[in-house]
């Protein structure tokens, strides 16, 4: 079984966990020592070579790993002083994986309000594009998940947040501008880490449905401020059941 880094070191890699990619572990593995405090910004790791040893991997997926967790700004590589960690100020908050490390100890009210910020400023825009651009196919990914959603729930919350997930990410591709699909993962992550938070704080399942089924009428309907406004509203659910304010 792997054991917690202790004394600087760092978790071990599992037989499981050892059919992944072997420089994906590592960087699975360094990442979350990281974002739980483990090493502190301005900390060395150790060397490629001690760090291939605990972790049971070659020098040359630690090496790949550094690259890994560099491009993502957690680290800083260099030739003489080898990897020390970077100040969270520098890590790369849209990409999907560090969305998922910063959140890997619990739930970040802070962390959560700032995804639902970007969030309100993304979506609901995307919502009245997609009132004006959606295709017929468009329109057809967004019902399939809306029944999906009011299938699973209350019982499957897996189905559920797979399908809730389906609906955004349509919605998004509904509006026809490719910058505004690329906030795709951003949100997925975000969604499943708040869903879990919230599904247990939901005021009404039914209402959540509702709110879904707002936003797929005003675009079905060609009407923008409608999608845009009822968006907003299915924003404001969310912040609710997270226990934030409406405005994040």
């Amino acid at each position: 079984m792997p054991a917690d880094r202790q004394g600087g070191r760092v978790r071990g890699v599992g037989a499981k966990s050892a059919r992944r990619g072997l420089h994906q572990v590592v960087v699975e593995a360094v990442a979350l020592d990281i974002v739980k405090g483990r090493f502190q910004p301005g900390d060395s790791l150790p060397i490629e070579a001690d760090l291939g040893q605990e972790l049971g991997v070659g020098r040359s997926s630690v090496r790949e790993a550094m690259r890994v967790l560099s491009d993502k700004g957690l680290i800083e590589v260099r030739t003489r002083t080898g990897a020390r960690v970077t100040d969270p100020s520098t890590w790369r908050r849209l990409d999907p994986d560090v969305v998922r490390w910063s959140l890997a100890n619990g739930p970040d009210t802070a962390f959560l309000a700032y995804l639902l910020e970007a969030r309100r400023i993304v979506e609901p825009k995307a919502a009245a594009l997609a009132s004006v651009r959606a295709s017929a196919a468009d329109l057809a990914e967004m019902e399939r998940a809306l029944a999906i959603m009011s299938a699973s729930l209350p019982d499957d919350m897996e189905a559920c947040v797979n399908a809730d997930a389906a609906f955004h990410y349509a919605v998004l591709m509904a509006s026809g501008n490719p910058v505004l699909q690329e906030f795709e993962s951003i949100i997925d992550a975000a969604m499943r880490v708040a869903f879990t938070i919230s599904a247990s704080l939901a005021r009404s399942y039914a209402l959540t449905i509702s709110c879904h089924h707002d936003v797929f009428d005003a675009i079905r309907l060609r009407e923008p401020e409608r999608a845009e406004a009822a968006m907003s509203a299915l924003l404001d659910l969310a912040a609710t059941d997270l226990g934030l304010t409406p405005e994040g």
